[in-house]
Parts: structure tokens; sequence; C-alpha cells
């Protein structure tokens, strides 16, 4: 049964040896997990897709009504279109540009009154003391707010005195015998 080669035992007939996988389970598990998120995200990505093809589509067909209408016009009618097509980007940069900028200066001003900055968009204006009267009443509700919170997190019942015994006191006086 057994050969003996340089000094080491073989087998002739080695046993069965079954390789047992305590991770079966889990792997059955996380596949069907990967199975259920593949899916998920396949239906996320049609549907992603969808719209993505459908505002294309739209945006294709608006330049495709833009181009044939500026095909019928002459060259002076083309040229105004093309100036009032400039004009309102133009405006709609310089709106984006100034909400930007009054955010900052709220941002700025909040922090400068140590208040949280994240609430600049909430309190920004074009107008600077608008923007000021807008931050004077967030920092008033704001600080009701925090006064609010701190009193019913502080809200509670009063310490237990142990009334056993008469003449309990200072245990460090006691100690010294006072």
């Amino acid at each position: 049964m057994y050969e003996k080669k340089q000094g080491t035992i073989k087998e002739k007939f080695p046993q069965e040896k079954r390789a047992y996988n305590t991770r079966g389970a889990e792997n059955n598990e996380n596949a069907e997990l990967k199975k259920i998120v593949e899916r998920y995200v396949t239906q996320v990505m049609d549907k992603l897709k969808a719209e993505w093809q459908k505002e294309m589509e739209s945006r294709i067909a608006a330049e495709r009504e833009d181009a044939a209408r500026l095909a019928s016009m002459s060259s002076e009618e083309r040229a105004k279109a093309e100036m009032d097509r400039r004009q309102k980007d133009f405006e709609t940069e310089r709106e984006q540009y100034m909400s930007e900028k009054a955010e900052f200066e709220a941002a700025k001003e909040l922090e400068a009154q140590n208040l949280p900055v994240s609430f600049a968009r909430m309190v920004a204006s074009s107008d600077k003391d608008v923007m000021l009267e807008n931050i004077a009443s967030f920092k008033k509700e704001y600080m009701k707010a925090v006064e609010a919170g701190l009193g019913n997190r502080l809200k509670g019942t009063l310490p237990r005195i142990s009334k056993e015994k008469e003449g309990y006191g200072d245990p460090f006086l006691t100690g010294l015998g006072m």
C-alpha cells in the first residue's frame, strides 16, 4: 500500500480529500447580492440613458428649428437674432455671477458673526442692506433655536442626595476630623 522513495512515504491510493467550503453560504449570498445590485444598476442606467436620449432629441429638434429659422432670415435679421442670443447668454451668466458674489459676501458676513456659513445661500441678496437684515433676523431665530435645544438637553431631574445620615457632610472634612 505504501511505497518508500528516498525517505518519504507515498500513498499508492491516496484517500479522497474533501475540501469543506465554510464560505459556501456566504458566497451564495454575495452572488445573490451582486445580482440584485447589478439588476438595480442596470435599471438606473437604462433610466438615465432614456432621459439623456430624450434631452438630446429635444436639443437637436430645437437646433434644427433655429437653423431653419435662421436660414429663412436675411443677413440683417440673422445678425440681430445672433446679437439677441448673445445678449441673453450674457445676462444669464451675469445673473449667475451676481448670485455667487452675493452668496460669497453673505458667507463672509456669517463667518464674521460666528454663524454657520452653510446658510449663506438663504440670506444672500444683491442688496447689502437687505442681506444684513436677513442675517440679523436669521441670527435672532438661530440663537432662539440653539437656546431651545440646549434647554431641552439640560432638562432633567435633580440629583438625589441621600438623607439617611443626618450629619452627612464633606468626606474630606470628616477625614480631617472636622
